[in-house]
């Protein structure tokens, strides 16, 4: 069971958590696996950061989803130098579903 499942199972109520990007096996196109931090290719193609500021949300979708009930969408992103981000939901949703609302017509 992943760490957000478990946080998912732990919080039932929750909808979003924010977290730093965990360290495991990636496996590549070629089906190569190495080890990188979670999101490692995403977080490169925005050029040169601090690693320090990469965070991870933990989205869950809801359990009457259409097709992916309870899913859980690990969104990417970069705080900014001296941003600090509340894990609560009432401030993580409002950013997530920004983040949907951009790139709805990028697919």
């Amino acid at each position: 069971m992943s760490s957000d499942e478990q946080f998912f199972k732990d919080h039932p109520d929750r909808r979003a958590r924010i977290r730093k990007p965990e360290f495991g096996p990636v496996r590549d196109k070629q089906r190569a696996v190495r080890f990188l931090d979670e999101g490692e290719m995403q977080f490169r193609s925005l050029g040169a950061h601090d690693k320090d500021r990469r965070r991870i949300i933990a989205y869950r979708t809801a359990g009457d989803h259409p097709t992916h009930p309870n899913h859980i969408l690990p969104i990417p992103i970069l705080l900014f130098a001296d941003e600090t981000v509340e894990d609560t939901d009432e401030v993580l949703l409002p950013i997530v579903f920004d983040i949907m609302k951009e790139n709805a017509g990028k697919l």
